[in-house]
């Protein structure tokens, strides 16, 4: 099943009982303190300010129209969203209800959020009335989306990973799954030095999302910015153990060789 977004189960755990520490065994450990759950977020709403209409009948109705970076084809986003039927309006999935924005890139998701989003700003809201060509089709997905089911998606970008091609190469372009050799310099957000690889680094599929992301389009040869959310910077890589996490970085990134390891579509 091809979901609009990957996502994961939301476990909320229960706050653990308090226990008088009179009673409590000596050698039973304290519960680490559980973060609060998140909030849900209420649903933008409002008059539309820009509408279009692109061909296969996708509708974009702009209802906040953003001032940050503006969404590329195959970019990677951080976003709300709020997914519903078009008939009746059933809720089917909602990133705002779970007060949570997800990260994902734009080439993993259904043809209506890939011709849909690109032009939309960082702090943009846009409502997304798909054809069902251009969703799930005849097979529908799971038990909430029956077949041929048109659908309607109000999405809030919250950020995206921007990037920046400070050199153009001449060599092979990166596409899907590859293995990159690269150096590079990773920087904070205020453009302090954080990192510096000056030997060859071999990256792999799945080492860290702002690299398989960011690269891609990149030719061998190359030099590309990417700035990226913190949404984005969860995994360690591995050469960088000390790297902060979860926190916005700046990577320049220079491209010597690379392999792709899929057939292009």
């Amino acid at each position: 099943m091809r979901l609009p977004i990957a996502l994961l189960s939301l476990a909320l755990c229960l706050p653990a009982v308090a226990q008088d520490s009179a009673t409590k065994p000596a050698d039973q450990p304290v519960a680490a303190a559980q973060p609060p759950a998140p909030t849900p977020i209420p649903v933008p709403d409002g008059p539309v300010v820009k509408k279009q209409e692109l061909e296969g009948g996708l509708i974009l109705e702009d209802i906040t129209l953003g001032t940050g970076y503006e969404v590329k084809t195959g970019d990677a986003v951080v976003a709300l969203y709020h997914g519903m039927l078009k008939e009746g309006g059933k809720v089917f999935d909602s990133a705002f209800e779970r007060g949570m924005p997800i990260a994902f890139p734009l080439s993993g998701v259904i043809e209506g959020w890939q011709k849909g989003v690109p032009g939309m700003k960082v702090g943009g809201v846009r409502k997304l009335t798909i054809p069902s060509k251009m969703g799930y089709g005849e097979r529908g997905a799971g038990q909430d989306i029956p077949p041929n089911a048109d659908l309607v998606f109000v999405v809030k970008i919250v950020d995206a990973l921007q990037t920046e091609d400070v050199t153009v190469g001449e060599g092979e372009e990166i596409f899907g799954q590859f293995v990159a050799v690269t150096t590079h310099v990773i920087k904070d957000k205020d453009g302090h030095e954080l990192a510096k690889v000056e030997k060859p680094y071999i990256w792999i599929p799945g080492e860290f999302p702002a690299i398989q992301y960011g690269l891609t389009g990149m030719k061998a040869g190359g030099k590309r910015r990417l700035v990226v959310p913190k949404e984005l910077n969860e995994n360690p890589v591995q050469a960088l153990p000390n790297l902060p996490q979860n926190v916005p970085l700046i990577i320049e990134i220079d491209l010597s060789v690379l392999r792709n390891l899929s057939p292009r579509r």
